[in-house]
């Protein structure tokens, strides 16, 4: 049989449920970047007043974490409508799509050095994970999609709670003991930490602020607002020079003793923190985009097989990307009504665990800050059920709830017709997601307006429904002119090595 060249997708073949419901994503994240996630808005943040927190736990409840998952579903969805139309076609498929893929995870990279907060370059490197596993029998996919939650959790767990039981047995060290520790130690980002005796406690000096290490042993010390463990070891000269600093998620930080006055560091390190709180709040974009970009190549220096698989990709990309997956080869959106069943299904169950798990954990966040609580004062083992209520029942529950509620309430055409209107911020997601950030970034961080910690959650929803409006805007007269947004054109052209037509008038490219 003759083998077709895997073309762009055309706006006949486009599934316009999908593109509302990707717009009606788009504006969901909208919303909770302007009030929830992008820096300071919680109650315990100083933002108590009635309005700000009218806003701030409706926000949380129904929107936050859910939409992001709405919106990294429709990955996975998309992934399997193209590998369907390309069997269809009979047309090659793999080499497309990790050009796709690298071409994603580039302007992922330029996004996260411009604005700090792109997640697309994460979701290019679990797409190539989703290449992989798109060969298993359909009925594995949720089955798979669980269990990639529930292995890393439950690996996790078992490495706090014995990490836990290790730091609740403090120790007296002697302060000669402590003394061989007071020095200047320096990472490979040349970042340093500074230790002091003061009495029998170890005193640390970061450039972010001074910290205690409580002792577990003669050279194991941890530091408990952060749960970091410091392990002081000899060098190959048998001179306690190396420092270890274990972190919750497995990564370690080696850093080593460097020959320098200690009160001279000291000074300039109070120096250095004194200027960066106060450069803070006049930081240029130069400065902020160079930050960005030494933080993105020290992130790509540190990358590891072994943390990449047991992080967050796996954990909580994954088994989205797989559950749209699943919906694409069960071919729910070509036809709604031969799936309403199972749609209804998922409406009822995603809503009843989603909505409980969701509930029981952003109850337990209020209860705490209403009654002042701090979340550190529980065990180890009910923070991570709390966790795994939120972040994965939850999400994942209400999510697939929304999207199965959509996909049901869009096979009425008048809804259709009434949500409309969000299609083309569908069409045009990717752009629609990346102009988002850059005015999110422009409003909230400091080289700009520096909204951050000073616009509570109720200033915050009007801004987002101000954005909202301008982005529904210039996507509709957008597609007055062109076929495809600016963004997409750019993957398209750059994944199929061609210049794709763009204006409406304009033929297709051959």
């Amino acid at each position: 049989m003759q083998t077709s060249t895997l073309n762009p997708v055309s706006a006949q073949e486009r599934i316009q449920t999908i593109d509302i419901i990707r717009g009606f994503a788009l504006v969901g994240i909208l919303i909770i970047n302007f009030t929830v996630d992008a820096g300071l808005t919680e109650p315990w943040a100083g933002f108590p007043g009635i309005f700000d927190q009218l806003v701030y736990w409706p926000v949380a409840f129904f929107l936050d974490d859910k939409f992001v998952a709405i919106y990294c579903f429709l990955f996975g969805l998309g992934f399997s409508i193209q590998m369907l139309r390309a069997e269809e076609r009979n047309s090659p498929f793999v080499f497309v799509y990790i050009r796709r893929l690298i071409v994603l995870y580039l302007i992922g990279v330029i996004h996260e050095i411009l604005t700090r907060h792109d997640i697309l370059h994460n979701y290019a490197m679990a797409g190539v994970l989703l290449l992989v596993l798109h060969k298993l029998p359909r009925k594995l996919l949720p089955v798979l999609a669980l269990l990639c939650f529930l292995v890393p959790w439950t690996r996790q767990m078992i490495k706090e709670l014995k990490r836990e039981t290790l730091t609740t047995k403090t120790v007296s060290v002697d302060t000669i003991i402590l003394d061989r520790y007071v020095g200047v130690f320096e990472n490979p980002q040349k970042r340093r930490l500074i230790f002091l005796r003061n009495r029998d406690t170890l005193i640390g000096e970061g450039l972010g602020q001074r910290f205690i290490l409580t002792p577990i042993s003669d050279s194991h010390f941890v530091r408990k607002d952060f749960n970091h463990i410091f392990t002081f070891k000899k060098d190959s000269a048998n001179s306690l020079n190396i420092l270890n600093i274990e972190l919750p998620n497995g990564t370690t930080i080696i850093e080593k003793r460097i020959d320098a006055d200690l009160q001279e560091a000291l000074r300039e390190q109070l120096k250095q923190r004194a200027a960066a709180t106060q450069g803070s709040a006049n930081q240029s974009y130069k400065k902020f985009v160079t930050g960005n970009a030494q933080a993105f190549w020290n992130q790509l220096k540190n990358w590891s097989w072994k943390n990449y698989f047991w992080g967050n990709a796996i954990s909580g990309i994954l088994p989205l990307f797989l559950m749209g997956l699943y919906f694409g080869r069960r071919k729910v959106f070509y036809d709604i009504s031969l799936n309403r069943s199972f749609l209804r299904n998922v409406l009822k169950w995603g809503l009843l665990v989603g909505m409980t798990s969701f509930a029981i954990a952003l109850g337990f966040q209020a209860w705490n800050y209403f009654n002042g609580i701090y979340d550190e004062s529980y065990s180890f083992l009910t923070r991570h059920i709390m966790y795994a209520c939120g972040d994965f029942l939850g999400r994942m529950g209400m999510a697939l709830g929304y999207v199965a509620g959509m996909a049901l309430l869009l096979a009425n055409i008048d809804w259709k017709k009434k949500l409309s209107f969000l299609a083309p911020i569908g069409r045009m997601g990717l752009t629609n997601y990346l102009l988002q950030s850059a005015i999110i970034s422009i409003v909230i961080e400091n080289f700009a307006l520096g909204l951050n910690g000073k616009a509570g959650p109720a200033w915050r929803l009007l801004m987002a429904a101000a954005t909202f409006v301008f982005i529904a805007l210039l996507s509709r007269w957008w597609f007055k002119h062109f076929k495809i947004g600016p963004i997409e054109w750019l993957w398209r052209s750059l994944t199929y090595l061609k210049f794709q037509p763009m204006r409406l008038n304009q033929p297709n490219a051959s």
